[in-house]
């Protein structure tokens, strides 16, 4: 069913415009006598409601919008092949930087979205007109766009604070915009899903579908949204009506928790209308090898009037095929060329990308083993980003009682069956090749796990010892190390002298890795998982949150959390106050990877202080200024009334 919602997309636009998605999309194909015709059928307006879910592809599962809504937080280091350093290390600017090295894609965001907003307000618009679909479908499409069309406000108002606010269809270009004041647009939002709320109602439209949004999803997005308003606008009334929310959409039966946290992650279970604790995802189609995962082209043209294409770190394969770039985001190098694994990885490790490469040979026994399977969850490891000292170590802090720690950490990769033995480096080699070990390598716990590692596997630890991953243990100076080895001090050889540095070797997180094998995609380069937005473990940490104003049992309430996270026959309970801090704590547990992080530390004031203490990358720069992202050079270049359209401040 997942492939059905997504191909309607590409169907409508070329059958019902005769032309490209994004020219369907461009303001002048959907005024007057074309959107008149088009959107009075049935099919035009599926497809125009269909339209308006695609540019959420441009920010999840991308790499970009990873960079603006994890990094530059507490929970994660850039690591060597990063391409937006300046997020991490709040360097950035409102210049859109050249090429596709350490751009934000701001100016590209602030258009997307608002691309976005201008089909849902034609989607509005042409609805209630329409006089062919009945009343059901015209209250799901209604419910839909209204949801969407909050969601995509929601995005920007806590990107960029004080935004202009459209609500009906562009039919004419102004360069005197006026900013709308945040609190008035959370205003605007809440107000746009108790209308999404009320349609779904009426259609009682209250089932996950397709990836499309429905009443429990508005609701549990009323509830993200009220929660922002009452830590960040300072509404305290909506602390209590934000509860009231989670609460409903947690009795509401449209999500439940698998036994094993992993089973969340895992691709069979990847489909966010099936996916048990999904309340609202993204959806991708499992057809990686044509355009219908693509976003659409840009609304602004190049001189000879063609549409100009987002950048590729937004469209990742570009405008061929599409997908999600999630898989590639955590996973650091293993079939990494260094010489302690064989030299190009070919002794124990290769990534299967193609059918000559689903085979290595023992040295020992000069057996062909097929690895395709076995290596194919590993991924490409593009070193974009590591955990940071803070979260490596608040997840081993619970290993022993939470099953969140496995599932979220790839701490080990191990060899395939029937290469055991053949490493020249490590003769005694079972099937740990390489361990992230979470102790201070000098400590006498490390000391003993580096003797029996010897010959046995690589093993780095989380600080000192021979290879570390990061420079030291103290949060505000840990730093993912550089420098190789040139002689080993445990072997006394060269074992180590290529990308062995904490930033290109470093524990991975499991969650986006395409763990499910696939003999057509055994590395691929994009994935179809889908991005699940809102879940269900959210709710019972948004209750938990308001509980701490409202005067409820939030301990109780994060306990039933950690309830269903325990390992079997584990207490896996807190004791003591629940504070914002842990509150946020169990959110980093929870939720890291997951594109909220700079938003939590923002909406609670927190980035500054958790930053410096937490993050050596950014410490130095960050300031409170960074609660804001800057308004996009090219829309301060466009406005003329620059004497009230001002930049944020500090940019």
């Amino acid at each position: 069913m997942k492939n059905k919602f997504n191909i309607l997309i590409a169907a409508v636009c070329s059958v019902f415009t005769l032309f490209s998605c994004s020219e369907f999309l461009e303001e002048n194909n959907k005024v007057g006598m074309t959107a008149d015709l088009t959107y009075s059928t049935s099919a035009g307006i599926k497809g125009l409601v269909a339209s308006s879910y695609s540019f959420a592809r441009g920010w999840y599962g991308k790499e970009p919008s990873l960079g603006l809504s994890e990094m530059g937080t507490d929970l994660f280091y850039y690591g060597f092949d990063n391409k937006q350093k300046s997020l991490n290390s709040y360097s950035i600017t409102s210049l859109t930087m050249p090429g596709v090295n350490d751009n934000a894609c701001l100016d590209e965001y602030w258009e997307l979205f608002y691309s976005a907003v201008d089909v849902c307000n034609n989607a509005l618009k042409y609805i209630p007109l329409n006089t062919v679909i009945n009343e059901t479908d015209k209250n799901i499409y209604l419910g839909e766009s209204y949801f969407l069309r909050a969601f995509y406000y929601f995005h920007m108002v806590n990107i960029w604070g004080d935004i202009p606010y459209n609500d009906s269809p562009i039919t004419t270009f102004s360069t005197e915009p006026t900013r709308m004041k945040e609190a008035d647009v959370y205003t605007k939002i809440l107000e746009d899903l108790d209308k999404s709320v009320a349609a779904f109602e009426a259609a009682n439209y209250k089932t996950k579908a397709d990836g499309r949004a429905n009443y429990w999803a508005a609701r549990a997005l009323k509830a993200r949204v009220l929660l922002y308003e009452a830590s960040w606008i300072g509404k305290q009334s909506s602390y209590a009506l934000a509860k009231t929310e989670a609460e409903a959409v947690i009795g509401s039966n449209i999500a439940s928790f698998y036994p094993k946290y992993s089973d969340t992650w895992y691709m069979g279970n990847e489909d966010a209308g099936t996916n048990k604790e999904s309340i609202f995802g993204i959806t991708y189609s499992s057809d990686l090898k044509t355009n219908v995962n693509c976003i659409p082209k840009r609304y602004r043209t190049d001189a000879t009037g063609n549409p100009l294409e987002y950048n590729g770190l937004i469209t990742r394969t570009g405008y061929t095929r599409g997908g999600s770039a999630m898989l590639l985001m955590f996973v650091g190098m293993w079939n990494n060329g260094a010489a302690d694994l064989g030299g190009n990885g070919k002794e124990v490790f290769v990534r299967p990308l193609a059918e000559s490469s689903y085979y290595v040979t023992n040295t020992k026994t000069n057996a062909k083993v097929y690895v395709a399977e076995a290596y194919s969850p590993y991924g490409r490891g593009f070193t974009r980003y590591l955990p940071s000292l803070y979260l490596w170590d608040l997840l081993e802090k619970y290993r022993a009682t939470d099953q969140r720690t496995d599932g979220t950490l790839l701490s080990a990769y191990t060899i395939a069956p029937g290469l055991e033995g053949s490493s020249k480096k490590y003769p005694l080699m079972k099937d740990t090749a390489i361990y992230y070990c979470p102790y201070d390598g000098n400590s006498a716990k490390g000391i003993a796990m580096q003797t029996w590692a010897k010959n046995r596997y690589r093993i780095q630890f989380m600080y000192n010892g021979d290879i570390p991953v990061l420079s030291s243990g103290d949060m505000t100076t840990a730093l993912p190390t550089e420098a190789n080895k040139a002689i080993s001090d445990v072997y006394g050889d060269d074992r180590y002298k290529d990308n062995i540095g904490g930033w290109k070797s470093f524990p991975g997180i499991k969650k986006f890795l395409d763990n499910k094998f696939d003999i057509n995609y055994p590395t691929h380069d994009i994935s179809y998982r889908d991005a699940i937005v809102i879940r269900l473990a959210e709710m019972y940490l948004i209750k938990a949150e308001c509980e701490i104003t409202t005067g409820g049992n939030a301990l109780a309430t994060i306990n039933q959390l950690r309830d269903v996270r325990a390992i079997a026959g584990k207490d896996n309970k807190r004791t003591g106050a629940i504070t914002i801090d842990t509150i946020l704590e169990e959110r980093a547990i929870e939720l890291c990877g997951e594109q909220q992080r700079w938003f939590d530390l923002k909406r609670t004031k927190k980035l500054v202080d958790y930053v410096k203490a937490r993050n050596a990358q950014a410490k130095a720069n960050v300031a409170t200024k960074h609660y804001y992202r800057p308004i996009p050079q090219v829309q301060m270049d466009a406005v003329t009334n620059k004497t009230d359209f001002l930049q944020n401040e500090g940019y």
